[in-house]
């Protein structure tokens, strides 16, 4: 070949190496560009949605109907309403905390025992965590920060005898736990607080109070589901009382076109066992995957909630403190075979209030002592196992999407009666999970009402997922 053609194709081909090279490069500034640009918006939302999963500081917001006493300072929210005279009942605001510095978690604890110590551990820092700024916000404020967040929403209603400070580091270490879980999905931690003033004597003023913030509470849950992104879901963890709000809620939806909640977990439930029974299909008719009920043999302040109403309550469903109502009465002087909660509560005419339920709840307290169970009895009692040897098809679940979780000796705080955070926290992943607990299906005897009703042998009997505290999923 002539080397003038030679000398013409390498020119030829470092041409077309210059114009490769020039391509690449503009490739290169493009994809670096269209990255600048994706992570600062990435950083945008994660600034405006809340903080990395892994960072110490974690925000918490909130919406209340308690009142204000300190409107042009730091908001202080005690036990008394927020009554609407034109602008709403309901006020809105953050709440910033500060994680626990380490690294421990339940689900690399290699026993139980390692697992109650890292409890005890996280329970003590939150008890008394400091709340840091409480910044209110304006209704499109709030909605706004919902709007802009993308992943969990994960919605707390608390119960009776809960201030709003004790409210908000509930959700706030329930939340943590989450982030230490799964660091690659962000979670919104968000509490309503109904007006209780955390007076273990003031029962009857909760019930009003809880009441009187229902139709509130029920506006509330309407515009955060219409308000979220669509690639967000609200998973409702409701506790003690406030998980009567959850009940009120599906029966006043049973019309509702689709889901609102992703999952729905009711722990410690004072709920009247047979009208959770009666309205427990319209509260799944919200639910989109599972409502879980988290029951405890050993809660005493449910124990005392059924010294009061004479009637067992969906958290422990196995007798109607006929046993403890007997015990205070006799205590305070009224023996009495068919002592009724009128009965007990004409006492306070005679004595305080405070003094009355105080005693009630010392008797429960005495009563778990006596006969509590350590959450390890055996798999069924004889007579249920005798029931199902005869008919295997008495097992059936509460309902379709409904599956009850016997806790029983998990958490011993509060004579039981508390989240059972290192469960919850399993169960609002995005594949749910019993982990790092390991459970086991048992059956339970009806109570005794409707045992009695169906002529003594039960027609049904419901399964339970029971947490063994003998071992650890490892």
């Amino acid at each position: 070949m002539p080397s003038d053609f030679g000398n013409f194709a390498d020119g030829r081909d470092d041409k077309a190496k210059r114009q490769k090279l020039v391509a690449l490069i503009l490739l290169c500034l493009l994809w670096t560009f269209s990255f600048s640009e994706l992570s600062g918006a990435a950083g945008a939302a994660s600034a405006q949605n809340g903080e990395n999963n892994l960072s110490r500081n974690l925000t918490v917001l909130y919406a209340t109907t308690r009142f204000n006493d300190s409107p042009s300072g730091r908001p202080l929210y005690g036990g008394s309403r927020h009554l609407n005279i034109g602008a709403g009942s309901t006020e809105y605001g953050t709440i910033s905390f500060l994680r626990p510095d380490d690294s421990a978690s339940t689900t690399a604890s290699k026993s139980f025992a390692d697992l109650r110590a890292v409890m005890g551990q996280r329970d003590t820092y939150w008890k008394v965590a400091s709340l840091g700024q409480i910044s209110r916000l304006s209704d499109s404020e709030f909605f706004s920060k919902v709007k802009d967040f993308h992943g969990l929403i994960c919605l707390y209603v608390h119960g009776y005898d809960m201030t709003f400070d004790e409210a908000s580091r509930e959700i706030a270490e329930l939340a943590d736990e989450y982030r230490r879980r799964n660091p690659s999905v962000p979670i919104l931690p968000v509490f309503f607080s109904w007006p209780s003033p955390g007076n273990t004597a003031d029962y009857t003023g909760d019930e009003a109070n809880l009441d009187w913030s229902e139709k509130p509470f029920r506006e509330f849950i309407d515009r955060l589901a219409l308000e979220k992104s669509s690639d967000s879901y609200i998973d409702f963890v409701a506790h003690s009382m406030g998980s009567r709000y959850a009940f009120a809620y599906g029966s006043a939806k049973e019309m509702y076109p689709r889901p609102v909640f992703r999952n729905v977990i009711l722990s410690c439930s004072d709920m009247d066992y047979h009208a959770a029974e009666q309205k427990k299909d319209d509260l799944q008719k919200v639910v989109e995957r599972n409502l879980y009920v988290l029951t405890n043999d050993n809660d005493g302040p449910l124990i005392t909630s059924q010294a009061l109403h004479g009637q067992p309550r969906l958290g422990r469903p196995v007798d109607n403190g006929t046993q403890v109502r007997q015990s205070a009465g006799d205590l305070i002087g009224l023996s009495n075979n068919k002592l009724s909660t009128s009965d007990l509560l004409s006492k306070v005419t005679r004595g305080s209030k405070s003094k009355l339920l105080n005693q009630i709840a010392g008797v429960a307290e005495g009563y778990l002592s006596r006969g509590s169970n350590n959450g390890n009895s055996p798999r069924e009692t004889s007579e249920v196992a005798g029931w199902l040897s005869a008919n295997p098809m008495l097992s059936r679940e509460w309902g379709p999407r409904a599956r009850l979780i016997d806790t029983t000796g998990l958490v011993t705080l509060n004579m039981g009666h508390r989240l059972a955070w290192p469960l919850i926290s399993g169960l609002i992943l995005p594949e749910p999970t019993y982990s790092p607990f390991v459970v086991t299906s048992i059956h339970k005897r009806p109570d005794a009402l409707l045992l009695k009703q169906m002529g003594g042998s039960p027609r049904y009997l419901y399964r339970w997922e029971k947490i063994d505290l003998s071992r650890l999923d490892r």
